[in-house]
């Protein structure tokens, strides 16, 4: 029974492989223009760009990772990249805010990542997009079961 296991064919071992490639390839774009950001501080970025003084607590929720978002906020906030701030209804919880510095590494970023989007997918159709996307959330749901 071992041997019909077929490992090029699995998605979860499909998924690694790609995520793991993602990965670098976003690593070699932020060195190559002098940052040293990870893809999970990107997304940090993306969100606060889109709603600013959201909650660490939705963050870590958001990223399903609360103890690695928390070192991750520390980073960003030693980096200046990032601003954290007690909710002035609720101390017991943070709001996070992008810096001036965070949102210049965004702006840069944003249009790096968009270049490299366009190369990467240029063979890709938006169907294909829409059918990757269905597919990809269905896997999601299903593992969270």
């Amino acid at each position: 029974m071992l041997d019909s296991f077929d490992l090029e064919n699995s998605y979860a071992y499909l998924i690694y492989r790609t995520v793991r490639s993602l990965r670098r390839q976003f690593m070699r774009l932020a060195t190559a223009n002098g940052l040293e950001l990870f893809p999970e501080q990107w997304f940090v970025l993306v969100r606060l760009m889109k709603q600013p003084g959201c909650s660490q607590s939705d963050l870590g929720r958001d990223f399903d990772d609360r103890p690695s978002m928390a070192r991750a906020l520390r980073n960003m906030e030693e980096k200046g990249w990032i601003k954290i701030q007690a909710n002035l209804e609720d101390r017991r919880k943070n709001q996070v805010y992008p810096t001036k510095k965070g949102s210049e590494i965004y702006q840069l970023m944003a249009s790096v990542v968009t270049e490299e989007r366009k190369r990467m997918f240029k063979k890709l159709s938006t169907q294909d997009f829409k059918t990757f996307k269905r597919i990809i959330d269905q896997i999601y749901e299903e593992s969270m079961d």
